[in-house]
């Protein structure tokens, strides 16, 4: 089922679910039992051809057709077996005992009470903005649950203890009376139903009696429990929403909401690129102490200067089928509060709740992260031992005349990553300056600005997009129109909004068709050299070297009609021999987080079954007989 079904269906059942919740509850629970059922008599029935067809082959009578059977039945029940058994996944934080806090125990119990949730078996505290219950079932499918609260101590540290307590009398409303035993048997069911979707696609035995059964059920089954369940899982969102109003006022809740918001906005994007940015001139963690920093720096993200702009940013997101958590401002409309900033908290519900304690909460917190990030924190340091090079380089060559284009692109992200943004918008003006035609530089110039607080920054940035959206069907077009239609909206200029929408629009369905084009390999194809600068290919080549399954490389042009002013490669990567390859299905995705390259690219693991295809050979040969392509290959 493609997105748009399965969006129509999730539509459909939402209706359904607010003219009879109770029904739609009972219902969803009945089709969870008979799926189940379908699994156990499919595992029935695969163990009993196993076992038969096993029989014959011992008993001499053998046949090709008896042999497929025993072959088709192990292959399924291995995928049955692995689908119904889900190791629980232990819950990351340190525990933290009623000794240790007794004020946070005595608000967890009494918000217990009065969910009336079970009491939780251990209390956790770890470094994440969010507080989680997770249940984990002693005896697999049978049940009988451990329950940990897990609490992250920026969330304490950001909120105020009634707005904490809001947090928890939600995740306690998950969990009371049978509305969180229906959740996890929903979870289960569903989760089972995809493991063994993704089991049947990697097996390499199949077109068995049974799998023509179970593609039946993934056709039609799966796809329609599956949008139950996630409308489901939304109402609970809302019940759950309703205790927390109810115990600790919806007032609070409100807050509470808007605060994590904004606070989440700040650690992404001002916090924690901050610090990973001091990994570029020392080469341990070890001085580090960010915990210590957001004692005081949660509070105060409240009144940052980009504040008021993500809680806009984020009470326009629309709840999607992405998430089964309602959008911010259904939300807040729930619980019938008006939008609105909220203040800091004078206590911190982490000082309020942990005392004398904190401090050494911190420390241990600490102490962790940098355990845990040593490692990166050093491979950060060394790459950005590189890029410091590069910039010398780059800086001496520019002095004797203007630079590739592509190359101005990496210096700017290089003196961002050390320096920060200042850094990398000198850069960047320096490239607008002298190539005014380079639109990938004026679109990074204005991605950078848009977001700045002082008015004439922000409409400089707001201006370099409007020239790049009319520029025409290319790569930046779309992307530049939707940000700035973003800020018209913000700043209520709707006169401007109305016309410029149209243009979004239009943008839009050729980004659309552009990417179908360059992602559709069915039709003949043209492709033709990348012509990336030497310095774009070494940064491919010194990732590359980093690979053990990486043999030889190939960066292509994919050219299109529908594209015509795009530039989309390919990198095109063949596997080196050895064993201990990583999975063929998901390597080329972990391998194109990790590319950097001035244009939009896609990576194409030949290992990958589809271009394993023999069908795909011709294919694949005529991309690598373009002049030039081959940009590495590993030491034999």
């Amino acid at each position: 089922m493609d997105d748009a079904s399965f969006r129509r269906l999730v539509a459909r059942y939402e209706h359904d679910s607010r003219d009879d919740p109770a029904r739609f509850a009972r219902v969803t629970a009945a089709l969870a039992a008979f799926g189940y059922a379908a699994i156990l008599l499919t595992l029935a029935g695969s163990a009993w051809g196993l076992a038969w067809g096993g029989k014959q082959l011992l008993h001499g009578r053998i046949a090709g057709w008896k042999l497929m059977l025993v072959l088709g039945c192990a292959s399924l029940l291995f995928s049955l077996l692995r689908a119904l058994w889900m190791r629980p996944e232990a819950p990351q934080g340190l525990p933290v005992t009623q000794k240790e806090a007794p004020r946070l125990f005595e608000l967890i119990e009494t918000l217990r009470r009065k969910t009336g949730a079970p009491r939780p078996d251990r209390v956790l505290i770890d470094g994440e903005l969010n507080a989680a219950v997770w249940q984990q079932p002693r005896l697999g499918l049978l049940g009988w649950h451990r329950n940990h609260l897990v609490l992250g101590l920026p969330l304490m540290m950001g909120l105020s203890t009634r707005q904490l307590g809001a947090v928890i009398a939600h995740e306690f409303g998950h969990l009371r009376g049978a509305h969180g035993k229906l959740g996890q048997w929903i979870y289960r069911t569903r989760r089972s139903w995809y493991l063994l979707l993704v089991a049947r696609e990697r097996a390499s035995l199949g077109g068995n009696v049974a799998d023509i059964a179970l593609a039946f059920f993934f056709r039609h089954f799966f796809p329609r429990f599956n949008a139950r369940a996630f409308v489901l899982s939304r109402q609970q969102e809302y019940e759950a929403d309703r205790a927390a109003h109810r115990i600790a006022g919806p007032q609070a809740s409100g807050e509470g909401l808007q605060a994590i918001e904004v606070q989440s906005r700040y650690l992404q994007e001002e916090f924690w690129p901050a610090l990973w940015r001091r990994a570029a001139s020392t080469p341990t963690p070890a001085a580090e102490w960010p915990y210590r920093l957001l004692r005081d720096a949660m509070p105060a993200s409240l009144s940052h200067a980009k504040a008021n702009s993500w809680l806009a940013d984020g009470l326009k997101r629309l709840s999607d089928v992405d998430d089964t958590h309602p959008s911010l401002r259904d939300r807040l409309s729930f619980a019938e509060v008006k939008p609105g900033l909220p203040r800091a908290a004078e206590t911190s519900a982490a000082q309020a709740l942990l005392g004398s304690a904190l401090k050494d909460w911190i420390a241990r917190l600490d102490a962790r992260w940098r355990e845990e990030v040593g490692r990166s924190w050093s491979e950060r340091h060394r790459y950005a031992n590189g890029q410091r090079h590069l910039i010398d380089e780059l800086r001496n060559e520019s002095a004797t005349g203007p630079i590739d284009a592509d190359d101005h692109l990496l210096w700017s992200r290089a003196a961002r990553l050390l320096d920060g943004d200042a850094a990398g918008e000198s850069v960047l003006r320096a490239l607008v300056e002298q190539r005014p035609d380079s639109l990938a530089g004026r679109y990074e110039l204005g991605m950078q600005l848009i977001d700045e607080a002082a008015d004439a920054r922000s409409e400089e940035g707001a201006e370099l997009l409007r020239g790049v959206a009319e520029a025409g069907n290319h790569p930046w077009a779309f992307s530049a129109a939707a940000r700035r239609e973003a800020w018209l909206e913000r700043r209520e200029r709707f006169d401007e909004l109305k016309k410029w929408r149209e243009l979004l629009k239009t943008r839009d369905a050729e980004a659309t068709a552009a990417m179908e084009a360059l992602h559709d390999f069915e039709r003949p194809q043209h492709f033709e050299p990348a012509q990336l600068s030497r310095r774009v290919l070494r940064s491919l080549q010194d990732l590359l070297r980093g690979e053990r399954a990486a043999g030889r490389a190939f960066v292509v042009r994919k050219s299109d009609a529908a594209a015509p002013d795009w530039r989309f490669c390919l990198v095109i990567v063949e596997r080196a021999k050895g064993i201990g390859q990583p999975d063929a299905r998901s390597w080329w995705a972990e391998l194109r987080e990790r590319i950097e390259l001035p244009c939009p690219f896609m990576v194409i693991d030949l290992a990958h079954p589809y271009w394993a295809d023999k069908a795909r050979a011709p294919l694949v040969q005529q991309m690598l007989a373009v002049n030039g392509a081959q940009v590495y290959a590993a030491r034999r």
